[in-house]
This record gives structure tokens, C-alpha cells and sequence, in this order.
């Protein structure tokens, strides 16, 4: 049992913060910053904005665009390391705020910056078990409420923002989330982490490493999976992390820089959103194409990595 994306939505915080801004309050430079990650703006949530907020407008939009209302969907799952509350889940919430008269299943995944693909693997699953009809995935982080504004080495890299994807159960089996793969190793907590003050802290170099030897890892892994190559993906959209990161998994994968859809200059990295709103950006931008073949590997605290395979 296979199923198909029908309608897709995004939100980003109408509050910009550009690297001459953060030249303004840090030691910092718009050069040193796009040298070392490729970032260049990123949006922030306002301060009573929360990420049940976020994820309502993506959610919203996303409905509209597949003709559908909330009663249409069976199961709300959304990805996000950043929630105000610690319960209710924030796809909870969103099932509330937009009124849904029947009682679905809603419950919330925290894989990090992996996290979309976790909750993708959990939708997929469902849709071979049969359970479900229509399933919404939520990607929402409110990352500046844990930014050390002292620390610019941390400060520069986050944003915020949400995104939403509705995929409907198919009899077709390559079409929608045609395959996941998740994995995670626990030793390598330390390198990427929240700290008790609420504040991220990182081991850039180990980070580094891992993600441009993990993320790849992944990707390779689901295209022998699925018996296809470089050639048969029409874009590749990894988590927007780090250019540089970016720029090395393709090398490693063999993939022109042409396929490679990078949003990290306009969005900074928004965890479990990023994946999302980077496809969001793909389709209103005229980038994406109906029936197009999309990977996207990510990687992420825990440490959490994986991929999936999309046709939208």
C-alpha cells in the first residue's frame, strides 16, 4: 500500500535577522559568517509567537493548497526539539486550534534536525500497515529561544519557521514516501546537545565530521535500497545545516551542484522544519515539478541521521 503527497504549506516569522545584525551586537562579519556556513539572513519568531503558532499557519496553508479541511486527515504528526509546553504535544494543539471534530490520533516526534525524517518513517509505516487514509507531518521549531547571544559561534546558525505535508494512502508504491532509513547512536550525545540553561551547545569540528560522513551514509543507503543512482534523482534536499556540509555530501555522492537545493543562506538551519520549508521554497519558486524524485538526508542531535525518498 503506497501513498502520494496532495498539498504541502509553509510559514516563516516576518521578523529578519541578517549577518550585518548580528555584526551589531557580536564579533562577527557578514564575510566570516557566510565563509563559514553559507547563512546570510535567518527569521525569528516573535517573542509571543509559539511553535503551536507556527505549525497552525503551515498546517492551514497546507490544507488549502490540497482542497482538504482538518476532518480530512486521520493522523497529525509533527517534528519539533523546540515546544513551549512540555504536554500537550503540539500536534495536539494544532488539532484543536483548527477545530477538528472527530477524535485522530496526534502526537509529536523529537528526532532533532533528523526529526522530519523520523516522523516521515513513522507516516510511511502506517500507510503499509493500512491504518490510515490522510496523514499531516508537521515540521515546527522555535530555535531563538535557545540561542546564546554571547556565543557566535552558536548564535548565527538557527532559525525559525514550520512547514506541512499531507500524503494520501495510494495503490501505487512509488509515488509519496517510497522509502525511509533512521538511525541513531547515543555515545555520540556530547558532541550536539541542549544545555540545562536552555542553550545549544556543539562540538563544531566532531559535528562536522560526522554529519559529512553520516548524511551521505544514509542517502547511498537508500538509493541501492531502491535500485537507482545519482542520475535518477532530480534533487537532492538535505537538511540546510551548513553550506559547507552540503557542498561535501554532494561531492561525496557524486551529485552535480545543479540538483542540490539550498535554502541555508535564507533560512539558517530550522532543525525539523528545514527539510520542509526548503521543498515549500522548491514548489513556489517553480524549482520542483510534479512527479520529480527527491532525497533528502539529514542529521542532527542525539546523534540521530537518515533519509527518505520522495516522488512529490
Amino acid at each position: 500500500m503506497g501513498n502520494r503527497l496532495v498539498g504541502y504549506g509553509s510559514y516563516l516569522p516576518r521578523r529578519v535577522m541578517t549577518n550585518h545584525d548580528f555584526a551589531k551586537i557580536l564579533d562577527t562579519s557578514d564575510e566570516w559568517i557566510v565563509q563559514r556556513t553559507g547563512i546570510r539572513e535567518r527569521h525569528y519568531a516573535a517573542d509571543n509567537e509559539t511553535v503551536a503558532d507556527m505549525a497552525v499557519i503551515a498546517a492551514t496553508r497546507a490544507l488549502e493548497n490540497a482542497k482538504l479541511t482538518i476532518d480530512d486527515i486521520d493522523l497529525i504528526i509533527v517534528a519539533t526539539t523546540t515546544p513551549e509546553l512540555d504536554f500537550p504535544s503540539v500536534a495536539v494543539q494544532v488539532m484543536g486550534r483548527l477545530n477538528a471534530t472527530h477524535d485522530i490520533p496526534a502526537f509529536d516526534v523529537r528526532g532533532a534536525c533528523t526529526g522530519y525524517i523520523y516522523a516521515l518513517h513513522c507516516a510511511r509505516a502506517f500507510f503499509t500497515a493500512g491504518i490510515h487514509e490522510r496523514i499531516m507531518i508537521i515540521g515546527a521549531e522555535k530555535l531563538s529561544r535557545f540561542i546564546d547571544w554571547s556565543d557566535r559561534s552558536t548564535a548565527v546558525l538557527f532559525g525559525d519557521g514550520a512547514g506541512a505535508m499531507i500524503f494520501q494512502r495510494s495503490t501505487s508504491s512509488y509515488s509519496g514516501i517510497i522509502d525511509t532509513v533512521v538511525m541513531s547512536d547515543g555515545k555520540c550525545f556530547g558532541m550536539l546537545h541542549g544545555t540545562p540553561d536552555h542553550h545549544i551547545a556543539m562540538n563544531g569540528p566532531e559535528t562536522y565530521k560526522k554529519a559529512v560522513t553520516c548524511m551521505p551514509e544514509a542517502a547511498r543507503y537508500i538509493m541501492e535500497h531502491a535500485g537507482i543512482t545519482a542520475d535518477n534523482v532530480d534533487w537532492i534536499i538535505p537538511h540546510q545545516a551548513n553550506l559547507r556540509i552540503i557542498q561535501s555530501g554532494a561531492q561525496r555522492l557524486g551529485f552535480p551542484l545543479e540538483k542540490i537545493l539550498v535554502t541555508v543562506d535564507k533560512h539558517a538551519n530550522t532543525s525539523g522544519a528545514s527539510g520542509v520549508l526548503a521543498l515549500a521554497y522548491g514548489f513556489d519558486n517553480g524549482l520542483i515539478k510534479p512527479g520529480q524524485l527527491i532525497l533528502y538526508p539529514a542529521f542532527g542531535s542525539g546523534l540521530t541521521w537518515g533519509a527518505t525518498l520522495i516522488r512529490v
